[in-house]
């Protein structure tokens, strides 16, 4: 009943912001309400592809957004929620949900807004250059000796919360960025990861922390929803979680411990008075498609035709996603804390059809369409049996989709190069959120173990 209730409250409240339309009822299981399907879908589309102008008409929405305090708003709940939403596997349906109603407001002002993603492991081994930390999107370093913002759609902005300052920005190595997490490191996350609460850890331990501390100032703080760069890079692991969310068919699935205790589909989403969520529960934003959560995104599947059952299922086999093997349901160590290591125009558009070929799994971490396929196929061939099994085991019996010649995009200066390690995170930030340091060193050697293995191999990267 609870959960009913909380729902017709959500959906109301969405309403009222421009969320999109539902319509219909998907076949409810006994004592189980399900949300509405979205009749009005959005699409989140890959930011390294807009234009200066679509950038412009993003920083005309923040801008204004800013003049009516809801910029400093998104900063102050985030800090005061801040120890309740990261360290637990709440950390992804409260950033689902924060980022969506980021976008509703948005969308008060321009009908067509909707908040890009930031992929940021297209850059990894160079983020600077990122074609968003430009003038013409994000903007550059920080200048002066406060480190202000001086281009990009914030430049020269000024805030209010936790005090009045200049937008900052102090990149983390001396005027450069230190190399963020590969796409590949990512895509064995989403491959061999069984459970959400173990890929929460895998991401929030990894890219998260990695794109945070590379943009510092006030992105290295718990107000940092005031820079935009906040939200597309969050919309980018919404993005990654969703598609491990497909590739495993578990929509559903919410594990491990949430905000207030052991982890359940009928937990309140913790809200701030300043963004309040209207008592939003954990389930009303699992599934994009329904209910209130009308987006989807234009590199990643679209939403299942029906409502998913409770609890999360089998895996999809890369092969035939029909079939549902036990390919990626090898229980994975890391689940337990204490168990050792094992080696254009930006606007709305309706989703592709819900066709066996869109539902296939996402095996790849990056948004990049022709490159996953060459990744998924250079790893397949270079890597032993065991090897793909421990860390890409989505690439068992995985076999290229037939492709155009002109599909294959024109490889850029460093592919092939040796993957480069990822940085770790540092001791304030871990501090900062609470996390366990031994554990955090753990998921770390994880990650460059991964690396070791590809560089050890005939594999050439094509990012």
């Amino acid at each position: 009943m609870k959960i009913a209730i909380s729902l017709v409250f959500a959906a109301l409240a969405s309403l009222s912001q421009g969320q999109g339309q539902t319509q219909g009822q998907t076949p409810a299981q006994p004592g189980r309400s399900t949300p509405a399907t979205c009749t009005n879908m959005r699409v989140r589309r890959n930011a390294a592809t807009l234009s200066p102008q679509e950038w412009q008409s993003i920083g005309n929405v923040v801008n204004r957004m800013a003049q009516d305090g809801w910029v400093g708003r998104f900063g102050a709940s985030h800090d005061r929620l801040f120890g309740r939403v990261h360290g637990n596997t709440c950390f992804f349906p409260f950033h689902r949900r924060y980022i969506l109603e980021y976008e509703n407001i948005g969308r008060r002002y321009d009908p067509n807004f909707v908040v890009p993603y930031w992929d940021a492991t297209q850059s990894a081994r160079n983020p600077m250059a990122d074609p968003l930390l430009s003038a013409n999107a994000l903007g550059t370093n920080g200048q002066g000796g406060d480190s202000c913002l001086a281009d990009g759609i914030q430049g020269n902005s000024q805030l209010t919360y936790p005090n009045q300052h200049c937008l900052r920005r102090t990149y983390d190595n001396n005027g450069s960025i230190k190399q963020w997490y590969a796409p590949e490191i990512i895509s064995s996350y989403i491959q061999s990861d069984t459970s959400l609460a173990r890929f929460r850890e895998d991401i929030e331990y990894s890219l998260h922390g990695a794109v945070h501390l590379g943009m510092g100032g006030d992105m290295n703080s718990g107000y940092a929803a005031q820079d935009f760069s906040f939200m597309v890079h969050h919309a980018n692991l919404d993005r990654l979680w969703w598609d491990w969310q497909n590739t495993h068919n578990s929509f559903l699935m919410y594990d491990g411990n949430g905000s207030n205790g052991p982890a359940s589909l009928s937990d309140m989403i913790p809200e701030d008075s300043s963004v309040p969520f209207n008592g939003a529960t954990v389930e009303s934003v699992m599934v994009l498609g329904y209910g209130n959560v009308c987006y989807t995104y234009d590199s990643s599947p679209s939403p299942p035709q029906s409502y998913p059952s409770a609890g999360g299922s089998a895996p999809v086999n890369s092969a035939n996603p029909q079939q549902q093997p036990n390919t990626l349901q090898q229980p994975n160590t890391l689940q337990q804390p204490n168990t050792p290591q094992q080696p254009n125009q930006q606007q709305q558009q309706q989703p592709s059809s819900n066709s066996n070929s869109s539902r296939r799994p996402v095996l790849s971490g990056s948004s990049n369409m022709a490159n996953r396929i060459l990744e998924n196929s250079g790893i397949q061939g270079a890597l032993g049996s065991s090897a793909v099994s421990r860390f890409f085991p989505g690439l068992n019996g995985w076999r290229a989709p037939n492709r155009r010649r002109s599909y294959q995009e024109k490889k850029v200066s460093g592919c092939g190069e040796p993957i480069p390690f990822p940085p770790r995170l540092t001791p304030e930030w871990v501090k900062m959120h609470g996390y366990d340091a031994d554990r955090v060193e753990m998921f770390h050697k994880h990650a460059c173990e991964i690396v070791e293995v590809l560089n050890n191999s005939t594999y050439k990267s094509p990012y």
